[in-house]
């Protein structure tokens, strides 16, 4: 743990945990594999690692085999389990248009209910990620959602698809397979409803923004 103490504590800008697995992928990952991680944690691509210079010198002082020869010829079963990540689409904060406040999973562990909260811009909880294939997540986790509630539930293992869409044009969050829209309610509640054709009824609108560590 290289910045749990010390002179260099101040100058990270992240999660402990996060930084440090930052600093391992940026030493013996290959470039595609450092892709999946940051699909994942896209705010970790912004997060202070330090010097790790000394530690990708003596890779290649010893001549390590690449991080595909690894996946190829010792974990080759692993995307069985774990297919490659889609690219997002959009991360970040999920913002809605009516109340000025954010998705957020409080910090909890599934299964648990989504609510919102105001938009802090330090990510964590508010951090959300829509790939390109639909799935909506928090870190390492998914979101399922019924009619009365979101839910925050651990992706199902061997799938990296969902049910979601976002409508760039009408800013509105879609269950695709459910066709109905994400809504906040006047007493501040999440859930599904039908999608409401009118524009200016913002409790169904919802903006995404990118954030950076502070």
């Amino acid at each position: 743990m290289p910045y749990s103490f010390g002179a260099l504590k101040s100058k990270r800008n992240g999660s402990l945990i996060i930084t440090n697995y930052k600093r391992v992928i940026e030493t013996w990952w290959d470039d595609e594999y450092k892709e999946y991680f940051y699909t994942r944690e896209p705010l970790a691509r912004y997060y202070y690692a330090g010097d790790y210079s000394k530690q990708i010198e003596l890779k290649k002082r010893l001549k390590c085999k690449s991080f595909d020869w690894f996946m190829t010829n010792v974990a080759s079963d692993v995307y069985k389990h774990f297919p490659k990540l889609p690219p997002n689409l959009f991360w970040g904060e999920v913002r809605n248009l009516k109340s000025e406040e954010c998705l957020d999973t409080g910090s909890a562990q599934p299964p648990h209910t989504v609510h919102s909260s105001y938009c802090h811009s330090h990510g964590g909880n508010q951090l959300f990620r829509l790939n390109a294939k639909g799935q909506l997540g928090v870190g390492e986790r998914c979101i399922d959602a019924s009619t009365d509630k979101m839910i925050l539930i651990h992706c199902k293992l061997g799938t990296v698809d969902g049910p979601w869409k976002y409508d760039k044009k009408t800013k509105r969050m879609i269950h695709k397979k459910l066709n109905m829209c994400l809504q906040q309610r006047d007493d501040g509640a999440i859930h599904l409803t039908e999608c409401n054709d009118d524009m200016t009824d913002t409790r169904q609108q919802w903006k995404w923004r990118q954030i950076r560590p502070k």
